[in-house]
């Protein structure tokens, strides 16, 4: 089996300082475009339009993640919708989906954070906080403006997220990602790397860790994509919050020591042992 990535994605990762591809091309990854049409492969690269992640890979049957796969995982609304048919309970904020024309949610609550169901561009801290129903409509308005007149917005039940540091944008939470490799927990790393090198209240403790992947393994039962990133943060009161799950295959990380050993393990090749402040192995 084969790490492969999208070469047309070369030129973007170097541009805006994304290393994954260069640590892909470390551990032995080519490009889909030069690979053979049998070949059997994992394919890592950026979120693309559907059609067209379809039209990449139909002519290698044998290369994961399919469309249908990374589909299910892209908007977080089909996310927790897939996560309640299942009856997966987990420690989670509560959240509201908030569609165009339709009437606020009786039961909604303030504060909140809100974003769309495939976008979250705040950059967090009070500046994302929305204390009313006034800030509430100009947020999806401003939402609306930016994504799409119809598009689906996610409010979310604040939380007091215990904060890793600060940036120029803010606090930094304590957020960390989980690698979810064939419905099994396999690794984690601090979301924030690429900001923070030295966050504060990381790495999590083991007992921490083992509720974290217990809860990440329930995350995985509705999927059948091979990669899965689920994301995790702790609040001020030490509990940690399941947040959003993604496709792993192009989910962000700045972890070199983490991403190798998850190529790696995506193929059955031996990886090395990683464990430092800002990302492990799980199992």
């Amino acid at each position: 089996m084969k790490l492969l990535y999208d070469q047309r994605d070369w030129n973007h990762a170097e541009k805006h300082g994304d290393l994954r591809l260069r640590w892909l091309r470390e551990v032995d990854a080519v490009p889909i475009q030069e690979a053979s049409a049998d070949v059997e492969g994992f394919l890592f690269g950026y979120h693309h339009p559907e059609t067209k992640y379809a039209e990449l890979v139909k002519q290698h049957p044998g290369v994961r993640d399919r469309p249908d796969e990374r589909k299910a995982l892209t908007a977080l609304d089909d996310v927790l919708s897939a996560l309640d048919d299942a009856g997966v309970s987990i420690t989670a904020p509560l959240t509201w989906k908030l569609k165009v024309d339709e009437p606020l949610p009786r039961d909604l609550t303030f504060p909140l954070f809100v974003r769309t169901s495939v976008s979250s561009w705040k950059r967090g801290g009070n500046s994302s906080k929305v204390r009313n129903e006034r800030q509430l409509r100009e947020e999806c308005e401003e939402l609306r403006r930016a994504f799409g007149w119809d598009a689906t917005i996610i409010a979310r039940e604040w939380l007091d997220i215990a904060e890793a540091g600060t940036w120029r944008y803010g606090a930094i939470p304590q957020e960390i990602r989980v690698w979810i490799i064939d419905a099994v927990p396999f690794a984690w790393s601090f979301h924030y790397l690429s900001a923070l090198k030295d966050p504060n209240g990381l790495p999590p403790s083991d007992s921490e860790l083992v509720e974290i992947a217990k809860a990440a393994s329930k995350i995985a039962k509705p999927f059948t994509s091979r990669l899965i990133a689920a994301d995790f943060a702790k609040d001020r009161s030490g509990q940690w919050h399941f947040i959003e799950a993604s496709p792993g295959a192009c989910s962000g990380i700045a972890h070199e020591g983490v991403f190798k050993a998850i190529g790696r393990r995506v193929v059955g090749q031996p990886h090395s042992v990683v464990q430092d402040k800002v990302g492990g192995l799980l199992d």
